[in-house]
């Protein structure tokens, strides 16, 4: 891999998380940074950083970076679902069910347990699939589609 480029240092945190492997993931992502400081890549860090913080339990972290991510591309609907996880997790259930309702205006043809299907695909790893099935069952539960 070249060690200057930044994108493969991002996806390869991305990876990382999808492996089971999430802890990984915000040094990854963190070296992506500091090598691309442009506005370019960014919101795609932060969704993978958000997306790994959240797979380790710790959606208070993960609702910043997710939130970093949407402010950069508000119609990332994976971003969306995955701070709908998070804002439920800590309680925040009026927030969570706003980001639910703007995520059914966007995707009208994409519900929410299709992106489960597509999330529990991404890998057969049973410590991503340990951490990811849960974090639907709260999105399911708010966002009921």
């Amino acid at each position: 891999m070249d060690q200057g480029l930044a994108s493969g240092h991002a996806f390869g945190g991305y990876n990382a998380a999808l492996l089971g492997e999430a802890w990984d993931t915000a040094q990854a992502i963190e070296r992506a940074m500091r090598l691309d400081r442009t506005d370019r890549g960014r919101s795609i860090f932060f969704f993978f950083g958000g997306f790994a913080e959240l797979l380790l339990g710790r959606a208070h972290e993960a609702i910043v970076l997710l939130q970093k991510s949407l402010e950069r591309n508000p119609t990332h609907g994976s971003a969306q679902l995955f701070l709908v996880a998070a804002l439920s997790l800590t309680g925040q259930h009026c927030e969570a069910a706003s980001m639910a309702d703007s995520f059914r205006q966007q995707y009208l043809e994409s519900p929410a347990n299709a992106f489960e299907e597509f999330w529990l695909s991404r890998s057969a790893s049973p410590v991503y699939r340990a951490q990811v099935y849960p974090l639907f069952d709260s999105i399911l539960r708010v966002a009921a589609v």
